[in-house]
């Protein structure tokens, strides 16, 4: 099911090849999320969507194309919601398509060859609520709980670097966790946030 072997230094040059030619997409789509008017990911012409994934918790790995001639594939969609979901309670739910897309359009802009590291992706309202009693930073109401947002960190980024690219995105909430090292992103209404 996750294909670990696709981590390997051979298919670099490929995850390079994608990125080059995703590159127009992703300028015409960030472009279209600051000017308005201007072109948005859904005015540019479809193009494969590729999204390199670790569980930070489980260590899953998952380098899959999720979008293919114009559509998305459902078995690979299914991949990325197995290794989104919550690791605590072993639940998964179907993941915003428009967060999957956000994730593989801030990759985009990182200079990086390294995968995004899940921190915390969906969570039932169990797992929430747990958390939320150790932690002041935990909605009660969180946009994880609808599997529409994702913590992530990807190595040798820096945080900061990576909270400015996803506020730049304009695409829905970041919140900047500096001593626990990750970005929170969202498909809720553009906001932004940071703890220390």
């Amino acid at each position: 099911m996750l294909d670990v072997s696709s981590f390997d230094p051979g298919v670099r040059e490929g995850r390079r090849q994608f990125l080059r030619t995703g590159a127009g997409l992703v300028s015409a789509s960030l472009l279209g999320s600051l000017v308005p008017g201007s072109v948005a990911l859904a005015d540019v012409p479809e193009s494969d969507r590729r999204l390199l994934l670790v569980n930070a918790h489980t260590r899953e790995e998952l380098d899959v194309v999720y979008f293919q001639h114009g559509g998305y594939v459902e078995q690979a969609l299914t991949e990325i919601n197995e290794l989104m979901r919550d690791h605590r309670a072993d639940k998964a739910r179907v993941m915003d398509r428009r967060l999957v897309d956000d994730l593989v359009r801030l990759y985009a802009t990182m200079d990086t060859d390294e995968p995004i590291h899940l921190l915390s992706g969906y969570r039932t309202p169990e797992t929430n609520a747990r958390l939320r009693k150790r932690s002041m930073g935990v909605a009660k109401y969180s946009l994880h709980m609808e599997g529409r947002a994702a913590d992530i960190h990807i190595p040798g980024i820096h945080t900061r670097e990576l909270q400015q690219a996803a506020l730049a995105m304009q695409s829905g909430g970041v919140g900047y966790y500096r001593r626990s090292g990750f970005v929170h992103v969202d498909t809720g209404r553009i906001r932004n946030w940071e703890r220390s």
